[in-house]
């Protein structure tokens, strides 16, 4: 084998063989075997620091905080404020705390389930029957029906209704284009009726003549118009979506397409025009 043939790994294990042996020679000759232990030199040893006096006490006699109980830091006036602990009251008050809404209701064969809503607002409360709510623990749920759920507590029992949306609030849906134009040709349709002396709903309803068969067959020309053009327009969506498909489609062949040729330019390999 030339020298030059010969790789980096190979100089480097050659290189880390012949250090080796060098080491084996040098500590065959005696290398490290007149390694002493210096003798003693108390010149060289420093003196210990030398503790601190102890200091005087931080805290002094309790008399001497006498002015921090007659006069509080945490009052406005300074002044010492009278309080009274009631345990009993402290006890009761968060168990008569229940001021809830019942706002869903969950049966199951193995569940039974309400969800509790506060009245003045916050995050729902789940409750479980045989459970009570964290911030009122006083209160269990003892029965759940289709509509309604009753709780027992330290007042006795309380039954809630589910809450039902009474129609107040909320916006009115958005009117499309198609709803107006066919809210237009209905209009433009009772209109021509009304030209031509066909009575209006409260006529009709009171035994009025009949309309005639002008204005019938002008509205069911409106009618079929307001089909016709809602049947166009989602016609028109249908194409517009297969065009935006077909559009990805092309653009993702084309992406395909063009790193088949970068691989083949990276790799030197010909250009096949069949792939």
């Amino acid at each position: 084998m030339r020298a030059e043939d010969v790789g980096a790994r190979t100089w480097l294990c050659a290189g880390l063989a012949g250090w080796a042996v060098c080491v084996w020679i040098l500590a065959m000759f005696g290398m490290g075997g007149s390694i002493d232990r210096l003798p003693d030199d108390p010149s060289l040893r420093q003196p210990l620091p030398e503790p601190a006096a102890p200091g005087q006490e931080r805290l002094g006699p309790l008399a001497q905080y006498g002015d921090i109980a007659a006069r509080p830091l945490f009052t406005d006036n300074r002044r010492p404020q009278a309080f009274v602990i009631d345990p009993m009251g402290e006890a009761e008050g968060p168990a008569n705390d229940f001021d809830y809404v019942l706002s869903s209701v969950l049966r199951t064969p193995g569940l039974q389930m309400v969800i509790l809503q506060p009245s003045e607002g916050g995050d729902p409360v789940r409750v479980k029957l045989g459970d009570a709510p964290g911030t009122a623990p006083g209160w269990v749920l003892q029965s759940v029906e289709a509509r309604r759920a009753v709780f027992a507590g330290p007042e006795g029992e309380r039954s809630l209704d589910l809450r039902v949306f009474d129609g107040s609030g909320g916006q009115a849906p958005t009117p499309s284009a198609n709803a107006g134009r066919s809210g237009e040709r209905a209009t433009e349709a009772a209109t021509l009726a009304d030209a031509d002396g066909m009575p209006g709903p409260r006529q009709r309803t009171g035994g009025g003549p009949a309309p005639s068969r002008q204005a019938i067959a002008e509205a069911d020309a409106a009618m079929g118009e307001t089909a016709s053009a809602a049947a166009v327009d989602q016609a028109a969506q249908r194409q517009a979506a297969q065009e935006q498909v077909e559009m990805i489609r092309r653009r993702i062949e084309e992406r395909r397409a063009r790193l088949r040729q970068e691989d083949r330019a990276r790799t030197g390999q010909p250009a096949n025009e069949n792939q």
